[in-house]
């Protein structure tokens, strides 16, 4: 899932939006030029096309959609 759009690094070039496969990325005028940004984040596929691509490094994609529930620890209490 897409975590942030860093705004200042963002150039607004579209890059993210071209790649990204399932129309996630929008560009929307913004008081310091056309940015980026998440429109739609649910769709993200966690492809990372778009932090990939992003010429200015400004995406941040997060491997997970929703935080793992926490795993067992199977060493606990055994010495």
């Amino acid at each position: 899932m897409i975590e942030t759009i860093d705004l200042e690094r963002c150039n607004g070039c579209g890059i993210c939006v071209d790649r990204c496969p399932l129309d996630t990325l929008r560009l929307r005028p913004s008081p310091e030029g056309i940015k980026a940004f998440i429109a739609y984040p649910d769709d993200c596929m966690t492809c990372f096309e778009c932090e990939v691509e992003c010429p200015a490094k400004a995406i941040s994609v997060h491997p997970f959609k929703e935080e793992l529930p926490p795993t067992i620890n199977y060493t606990q209490g055994k010495k």
